[in-house]
């Protein structure tokens, strides 16, 4: 196996989901594991996102693995500011997305300052992951559809594909929308299988959501049978292409 990319991981405290992730938890998380680095973003209820982007773009140029990171800030906060951090971290921290928190940020995708993550993208030329699963109707993956059609040069990443209850969902979307990918952590084996199945190798990415998730969700991928050139493409090739890893 060439590589193994986890891209959804956090680093910092959480005040909406009580956690937080610490960069020693990180370092533990890739220890004795197959991964080659992760793909990391503050959590939604960071009391200071500003300060966790910049931690991250620390830990990416500090760390033995490889981080690469997501931007994720409020996107309720004036437009002007909004789109300053965001190009903050995509031209000067070298992060490749920006995250979309339904839940955590309590915002629509399809609403006002949703479309406001996606047209900010667009102009950045950089994915948009969206929280998908709890959270309903915000985090329907359903919600997608509408922007995935207005901005068909994003890519965007259905994080947790729906989480179990709307896989479905997450599946139909992708089906309809060439430019939609699905990260299916939190899912059930049989449910990855459907959307590799459904949607191709290409269309799936491995993601972990939190440290002690690495190895489950790894074995979920593993048990599937698949192909040496569908793991790979599950496990690393996927996320390489769409957020450009380098």
């Amino acid at each position: 196996m060439k590589q193994h990319i986890d891209v959804h991981q956090h680093l910092g405290p959480c005040n909406v989901f009580d956690l937080e992730v610490t960069k020693t938890d990180l370092a533990a998380a890739i220890d004795g594991t197959s991964l080659e680095g992760c793909i990391v973003q503050p959590f939604p209820g960071a009391a200071d996102a500003l300060l966790q982007h910049d931690a991250i773009a620390d830990l990416a140029r500090t760390a033995p693995f490889k981080i690469w990171g997501i931007a994720s800030i409020n996107p309720h906060i004036p437009n002007d500011a909004y789109r300053s951090e965001i190009r903050r971290c995509v031209q000067d921290l070298g992060f490749v997305g920006v995250k979309l928190h339904s839940i955590g940020h309590a915002v629509h995708p399809g609403s006002r300052d949703g479309h406001k993550v996606f047209e900010t993208a667009q102009e950045l030329g950089i994915p948009v992951m969206v929280h998908t699963g709890d959270g309903v109707p915000f985090a329907d993956p359903t919600a997608v559809l509408a922007p995935a059609r207005e901005f068909p040069d994003v890519s965007i990443v259905l994080a947790h594909a729906g989480m179990s209850t709307f896989a479905g969902n997450a599946i139909s979307v992708a089906r309809v929308c060439p430019n939609v990918y699905l990260e299916p952590s939190w899912c059930k084996t049989p449910e990855i299988g459907a959307m590799i199945e459904t949607l191709g190798a290409d269309r799936v990415m491995f993601g972990a959501d939190l440290p002690y998730n690495v190895k489950p969700e790894t074995e979920k991928f593993q048990a599937l049978g698949l192909s040496q050139r569908d793991l790979e493409a599950v496990l690393w090739g996927t996320a390489s292409n769409v957020f450009r890893l380098q």
